[in-house]
């Protein structure tokens, strides 16, 4: 069946009409990305060579590399004996490996991510933005379902000027969420400029929103523009909301409600054209039933609420999440076994703020290239270890034994407790994987499902 190939990415939002069609996402460096619909029964070849469906200008890549092909249920992979390897995330295609929707398939320079298929058709209120794995900009990562919909409401919310509200756990991600809506809208000339409330006195947060005179209070020796003024015709993000005092909540509120603002020792108003995007890590209607925040600025800056899901409720984007961070340090870096499941394992209670840690913290760590178990910080190590009840620990005769089993026993959380798939994420034999399961006192966890032979 022919096999649609085209660089218009405005496929991705267009809706498949009849349910038999994967399509996939090409991001090729230095080209625009392409979309490829693959009919039901149809397969693309990838590689160098230039009469193939997905022709890649890569001298890593093999002249026929891999297969991508699609039967009307599932979309799968197949590496055609390349130098260099096809992977799947972080691992390594040995045969014939199926791909689940939003994951990336990585040949060479090249990521393919598949964005759709049968029975999972890209719709705009499901999907909207996404392109691989970065759904609203180079900042973003959207490959779990629930990161996937927020910002394909991001997209749809950034059309119109409706004040919006982030919800989150500190470290979630509430600022990356309020850059997007801005980047999608049509202040996205403008400026963005945000501001943390909580870290503000009573007095500096009203010179710092609304400017202030010059003599207006002992020490403003000039005037001094304001966040609103210099926002003007753009997006202004109050991060942490909650903390302003009521002197300021009333300023705010007034604000908001004139579309202007006055200078602190002014009586004269300023009009301004500001879009405000609000973010807490607090319950406001909490607060609001105390009486420690007004109800009706609540309202004027809750025109909706976006919730930006802790880290450890999308365990899909801890990978990438973590890979875009190496590819940003550059030098090649990469994870290394087992890595990927010590990742998934812990529950990262500071968000993606402690993900960015933990990376920094294993390439400081690090001789080469590559991030081993060992090079993570300990809390995450101590995690994954003791998740699973079990286990009969035995003595551990040194620290490489110690790292070593926590290594395994999170590949095989991650896998589900599949050996043949913990093994090949470890990149060992299954043969071997049991060898080490039955020398740390690794027994299979009761009821999961039956291994392959």
């Amino acid at each position: 069946m022919p096999v649609e190939n085209r660089t218009d990415t405005s496929a991705l939002e267009a809706p498949s009409t009849d349910g038999t069609t994967a399509r996939l996402l090409v991001e090729e460096p230095g080209r625009p990305p392409r979309v490829v619909v693959l009919p039901s029964g149809a397969e693309v070849r990838v590689g160098r060579a230039p009469h193939l469906e997905v022709s890649l200008d890569d001298a890593r890549v093999s002249r026929v590399h891999a297969v991508i092909s699609y039967d009307g249920r599932a979309v799968h992979v197949r590496d055609e004996g390349s130098s260099n390897g096809t992977f799947v995330g972080t691992t390594r295609v040995a045969g014939i490996q199926p791909v689940a929707p939003g994951s990336m398939i990585q040949i060479g320079k090249t990521r393919i991510a598949l964005v759709a298929g049968a029975g999972d058709p890209i719709r705009p209120e499901t999907h909207g933005p996404v392109v691989g794995t970065i759904a609203s900009g180079n900042d973003v990562v959207a490959v779990d379902p629930a990161t996937v919909s927020l910002f394909a409401l991001v997209r749809r919310l950034a059309a119109s000027d409706l004040p919006v509200l982030i919800q989150g756990e500190t470290g979630s991600g509430k600022e990356v969420v309020a850059r997007a809506l801005h980047r999608h809208s049509r202040r996205a000339g403008n400026s963005f400029l945000g501001i943390n409330c909580a870290t503000l006195t009573e007095a500096l947060a009203a010179s710092e929103l609304f400017g202030h005179e010059r003599g207006s209070f002992t020490g403003a020796d000039v005037r001094k523009t304001g966040l609103f003024e210099s926002a003007d015709g753009g997006t202004l993000l109050l991060d942490e909301v909650g903390e302003l005092s009521p002197t300021n909540q009333a300023r705010l509120l007034r604000a908001l409600q004139e579309r202007a603002i006055t200078r602190v020792g002014s009586t004269k108003p300023i009009p301004v054209d500001v879009r405000v995007v609000a973010a807490t890590n607090r319950d406001l209607l909490v607060d609001v039933a105390n009486g420690r925040f007004r109800e009706d600025l609540y309202f004027r800056l809750n025109g909706m609420t976006l919730t930006v899901p802790p880290l450890r409720l999308r365990p899909r984007d801890i990978v990438p999440m973590a890979e875009k961070l190496l590819r940003e340090r550059g030098g090649g870096w990469r994870l290394g076994p087992g890595v990927a499941g010590v990742l998934q394992a812990y529950r990262w209670p500071g968000n993606a703020r402690e993900l960015r840690n933990a990376i920094e913290c294993a390439i400081a760590l690090a001789e080469g290239n590559e991030l081993r178990v060992e090079h993570l910080p300990p809390a995450l190590r101590g995690d994954s270890e003791v998740r699973n009840l079990h286990t009969t620990t035995l003595p551990l005769r040194s620290k490489v034994d110690e790292v070593e089993r926590g290594a395994i026993l999170a590949a095989l959380e991650a896998a589900g407790w599949n050996q043949s798939r913990a093994a090949q994420d470890l990149g060992v034999s299954r043969r071997g994987l049991i060898y080490k399961m039955e020398r740390y006192g690794l027994k299979a966890r009761p009821n999961a499902g039956r291994d392959d032979p």
